[in-house]
């Protein structure tokens, strides 16, 4: 008889590759279950095709938090009614409800939590009580990178080492690996993209939302002191978020209107990647972006930051180069170098990126890394 994971995943915002990828293929050993607390079907979602049952539970806002008593009730009745051998809680919230529901439940299944993001470094003394609680039940933890694995390590009480692990994030390189388009057709497609003023210039592309974390604002800067030495360069920031305006402000103020353009949120992102000459990705922390993998894979060249799980994946000047995010003056030296780089010497860059992420961040590899663990721990049980 297979043992039965469920997932626990907080909201349903559409379907998720990354959790696509941690739904186990051995269907004769394994069953999975998948259970969203928050958000309604919408036939779209691909995990119903991979995971043996998936159920929405449709709660509201206020209702997905750990001190939500019904809502753990929810949990820890679901539990034994599918009899959970093994709970993985996708997300910081989400693992604190399920350890509650797992002690209230009348099975006893292995608690798995799953951390996607970068840990901040600052957590305050009440957190760190919570957390050395929840930790503390839980049978394993991971997290998608190993920066983020020694943070948490670091920053939290009596966090047993041997607990946590890292597996890095993967994608399916497969939608991204296309021949680039000839020198005509990308002028073509650039105009019809970006307009005809970004159509011949040097193009730098960032995708992402356009919030605080992702350092937008010191990166239009740093890009508006390098224009100053380089004329024929251009920006092009696909994504929306809280900052726009603000964003677009500033870019007028700095008077690099002609060189920028906001795309906003966009669902061709193959498309544009194919058409911009080098990925940004200035941020002040993440785990291991799939914007980050997904422009590798298209071969291009990557200027990110030196922090977290961004430097896990370009490690060295090889695939791109690793900049201070909170230094303006050094990000626009790079900037300024890249667009005195020739073409070919950016093509050997982007190759470079590419094979790094088709040799150590495919979505197989993660999927295999799951499984592996998924069976190590219900073997234990």
């Amino acid at each position: 008889m297979p043992k039965t994971i469920l997932q626990l995943v907080k909201n349903y915002k559409g379907s998720y590759p990354l959790l696509d990828a941690m739904v186990p293929s051995n269907g004769e050993k394994l069953r999975t279950v998948v259970c969203y607390l928050r958000g309604k079907p919408d036939g779209k979602n691909s995990i119903e095709n991979l995971a043996d049952r998936c159920i929405y539970l449709e709660l509201d806002k206020k209702a997905v938090r750990g001190t939500k008593l019904s809502t753990v009730r929810a949990i820890a009745k679901l539990i034994d009614e599918e009899s959970v051998d093994l709970l993985v809680c996708q997300l910081r919230r989400t693992i604190t409800m399920g350890v509650w529901a797992a002690i209230l439940a009348r099975r006893s299944p292995r608690t798995l939590g799953v951390l996607h993001g970068i840990v901040n470094g600052r957590v305050s003394g009440s957190r760190r009580l919570l957390n050395w609680f929840i930790f503390k039940r839980l049978t394993k933890l991971v997290c998608v990178s190993k920066t983020c694995a020694n943070d948490l390590i670091t920053m939290n009480w009596q966090l047993d080492p041997a607990k946590v692990l890292a597996i890095q994030n993967g994608i399916d390189p497969t939608p991204f690996l296309e021949a680039q388009n000839t020198e005509a057709q990308a002028e073509a497609s650039r105009q019809h993209l970006f307009g005809e003023q970004l159509a011949g210039k040097r193009l730098f592309g960032t995708v992402g939302r356009l919030s605080e974390v992702k350092n937008y604002r010191r990166f239009i800067e740093s890009f508006a002191l390098a224009s100053r030495s380089v004329e024929n360069i251009g920006l092009v920031i696909i994504g929306s978020g809280p900052l726009e305006q603000e964003l677009k402000d500033l870019v007028t103020l700095l008077n690099i209107n002609e060189q920028v353009v906001f795309l906003g949120y966009r669902k061709d992102i193959t498309t544009l990647l194919q058409n911009i000459d080098i990925f940004a990705l200035p941020s002040l922390r993440e785990g291991i972006s799939l914007a980050l993998l997904e422009a590798m894979a298209s071969g291009l060249p990557v200027l990110t930051s030196n922090r977290g799980g961004m430097k896990e994946v370009v490690s060295d000047s090889s695939c791109g180069w690793l900049i201070d995010p909170e230094c303006s003056q050094s990000m626009a030296e790079v900037i300024t170098l890249i667009a005195r780089e020739t073409p070919e010497q950016l093509a050997t860059i982007g190759e470079n990126a590419r094979q790094r992420v088709l040799a150590n961040f495919h979505a197989e590899r993660m999927s295999s890394d799951y499984e592996k663990l998924y069976g190590a721990l219900l073997d234990e049980h």
